[in-house]
């Protein structure tokens, strides 16, 4: 049987969920900050999302598209950032995890307790 809770006090899940975090709060904070700005922008400054870029293409059509983009390089980009650190650090939590199982003493709880399957 897994204890998840020595897992979740592992030093490399901590380090995992540390990583994990330090990227996504800051593009979500980013995306929605941007998104944001689209729905302000569009409120006070319809003539200027009204403003025609090209042939009937304006601002406001431009921004909305840059929306998908922003979605899109968000997502390559946490893909390439999970392939090269959350992954061999999620690796590491597997193995960790693995040599409790197997009797390594990282895990053992602070009372010296074990947890019986």
């Amino acid at each position: 049987m897994t204890d998840w809770e020595r897992i979740e006090r592992s030093d490399e899940f901590r380090e995992l969920v540390k990583r994990r975090r330090s990227f996504v709060v800051p593009a979500t904070i980013f995306f929605l900050v941007y998104y944001m700005a689209f729905i302000i922008v569009a409120g006070y400054a319809p003539d200027f999302m009204g403003e025609s870029v090209y042939q009937g293409l304006t601002v406001g059509y431009c921004y909305a598209l840059t929306q998908f983009v922003m979605v899109f390089v968000l997502g390559l980009w946490y893909l390439r950032k999970s392939d090269k650190e959350f992954d061999p650090l999620a690796d590491k939590v597997v193995e960790a995890a693995a040599e409790f199982e197997a009797g390594d003493v990282r895990f053992v709880r602070k009372d010296d307790t074990e947890v019986k399957a």
